[in-house]
């Protein structure tokens, strides 16, 4: 069976940037696979869908046409920025035309926050910085807090409690979950109304959990993006994006994966084993050859662009 491939839905890390390397200096996307991504991006929109919040993608997806930013609480219209080849000929680096955009409200065509949340955001705005300040002084170097906040900063949305830095945090991951969990459950009853409840995201394998000011997840941030931004049509289930690739690596990509017309899991860590709801699933040493076999068939997608790979 062969699909059309009318745009590319990604989360960032894990799938683009691997688990292993988030917490390096650069937190960036290898060169090559960036390379590709900024070529498929002249013919179909890439859309990144991510827990990170505007100010850690913006300038490491200048490609993407959309970020959907802290699960979708946060959706930015982006204006895709211009590269150029330099040192001639077309295996020349790549160069941002312009690289003082790292912040720039000028990047943002359009702004989209979740139906309904403004009242939600502005009262756990502060519970959620209260929260982060109590785990980092409780767990100190156990765990490192990072904060998401909308692009205005106006708001603190999400935090992500990460111990990825451990030397074994497999090991951890029983020992401090727990503890975390009852330091969350502690500021969850701070909540008035069970509508401005915290969201807490786990993961079965995955060393970290996250917290929302409000209920999102990547199945709402999918049908915004693809039926409210990019307009695509629906197939005749109703629901599903049709044309539509996923790209994702965690049990938070799954409403996401239920979605998309072809959806691949991406396995970038050994350590790892989450629960995908994907139709397929490659190593991310793969990932730049499946795609470099997708512009080559012109976007046709069908599973043979999988066997050629192995």
């Amino acid at each position: 069976m062969q699909t059309r491939i009318n745009a590319i839905l990604s989360d960032y890390d894990g799938t683009l940037s691997p688990t292993d390397t988030v917490r390096s200096k650069t937190d960036s996307i290898p060169e090559h696979l960036e390379r590709d991504l900024w070529e498929i991006s002249q013919s179909i929109p890439i859309c990144i869908i991510s827990s990170k919040d505007y100010h850690f993608l913006h300038p490491r997806t200048g490609f993407a046409r959309i970020l959907s930013c802290i699960m979708g609480i946060e959706t930015i219209n982006h204006i895709v920025h211009d590269k150029v080849s330099g040192g001639g000929g077309g295996g020349g680096e790549i160069h941002e035309k312009n690289n003082n955009h790292n912040d720039s409200p000028n990047c943002i065509r359009e702004q989209y926050i979740l139906p309904n949340s403004h009242k939600i955001l502005e009262t756990n705005s502060g519970l959620l910085s209260k929260l982060a300040e109590s785990i980092e002084l409780e767990f100190r170097t156990n765990v490192i807090v990072e904060r998401k906040f909308t692009s205005d900063r106006q708001f603190l949305a999400g935090i992500t409690i990460d111990y990825r830095h451990l030397k074994d945090w497999r090991s951890h991951k029983n020992s401090l979950e727990p503890s975390l969990s009852q330091i969350i459950h502690r500021y969850r009853s701070f909540s008035l109304e069970p509508m401005f409840d915290l969201f807490v995201q786990t993961y079965r394998s995955h060393p970290f959990l996250d917290v929302y000011a409000l209920h999102c997840d990547k199945g709402m941030a999918f049908d915004l993006v693809i039926h409210d931004i990019l307009k695509i049509n629906s197939t005749a289930e109703g629901s599903k994006g049709e044309g539509v690739l996923y790209l994702g690596d965690s049990e938070n990509d799954n409403p996401a994966f239920r979605k998309a017309s072809v959806s691949i899991g991406i396995a970038s860590d050994k350590r790892l084993t989450p629960k995908l709801d994907c139709q397929y699933l490659i190593e991310f040493k793969n990932l730049y050859g499946f795609l470099k076999n997708l512009v080559k068939s012109k976007f046709v997608f069908s599973e043979d662009l999988l066997e050629r790979i192995r």
